[in-house]
């Protein structure tokens, strides 16, 4: 089965830096590329964390009084696109808490960290790409 896609290689694709080629390249390289809904929600909350420079509330306070500048809005529409054009599938997460409650104790993760890895378990995903 294919290969997780983090998101800071979605987020280092979107927004230029000296990480970006390599994302690029290895989206390109991968034939069956899949991700979580979580690691998309984490590219937004991190792409506009960085488009903003403010994390948090204050990131919330920001968006709400301004609301979404042209680069937030561009940057979200690209990631949308760039799901679509390299073909990544938005995978299921397992609804088995003790799978999710596993891998937080067996790998000491943080529970975003662990609904991945407890999702590559449950499909038998071996690969994940990130930097």
């Amino acid at each position: 089965m294919g290969v997780i896609i983090d998101s800071n290689v979605i987020v280092s694709f979107l927004i230029k830096s000296d990480k970006t080629e390599h994302a690029k390249v290895l989206l390109e390289k991968v034939d069956e590329p899949l991700t979580l809904m979580s690691i998309i929600e984490e590219a937004c909350y991190v792409g506009l964390s960085l488009i903003y420079n403010a994390r948090g509330w204050k990131l919330r306070e920001t968006i709400e009084e301004e609301g979404l500048n042209d680069v937030a809005v561009s940057f979200l529409k690209n990631l949308s696109l760039s799901i679509k054009d390299f073909g990544i599938r938005i995978l299921e997460p397992p609804k088995d808490t003790n799978l999710l409650i596993e891998m937080i104790k067996e790998y000491k993760l943080l529970p975003n960290d662990a609904l991945i890895a407890a999702t590559c378990k449950y499909y038998g995903i071996k690969k994940n790409c990130y930097f």
